[in-house]
């Protein structure tokens, strides 16, 4: 007969988002990592405050895809990272269930029924501009 243990992680939701957290520690390399994390933190502001207006993508290609609602946004301890990060959770197109993704992979928001993303004021943390921008990433 064999024994052995089996130790399962599970993430959980923790609560609001911790405003105090350190969202430096995302920061990657490439092209203005500064304007995307302010950009990614202005989206999370956003739609915290009216999570059931906006949809989100984590699709980084050409024409944006995978619009989901929002279903929670708050801290939550799961895969990768293993303690509480700043997340989303999206609803996921396949199972009707929510995903959870962290902060820094929602590239984009759109406000419901609208087909393009909005341009983000990263700065302001606001919606710049309601009118449809062209569509390409350049021009957002």
């Amino acid at each position: 007969m064999k024994t052995y243990w089996v130790q399962e992680r599970i993430g959980e939701f923790t609560g609001n988002i911790d405003w105090d957290y350190d969202f430096k520690q995302h920061l990657t390399n490439g092209s203005k990592p500064e304007e995307r994390l302010a950009k990614q933190i202005a989206i999370l502001r956003m739609i915290e405050a009216e999570p059931d207006k906006y949809q989100a993508t984590d699709y980084g290609g050409w024409p944006r895809c995978g619009w989901s609602d929002i279903l929670q946004v708050g801290m939550y301890d799961g895969w990768p990272y293993w303690k509480p990060v700043p997340s989303v959770m999206l609803r996921s197109p396949v199972t009707r269930t929510g995903w959870w993704h962290s902060f820094c992979s929602i590239v984009d928001i759109r406000i419901k029924g609208d087909e393009w993303p909005l341009k983000i004021d990263a700065e302001a943390q606001t919606e710049a501009s309601q009118e449809p921008s062209s569509g390409h990433p350049d021009t957002l």
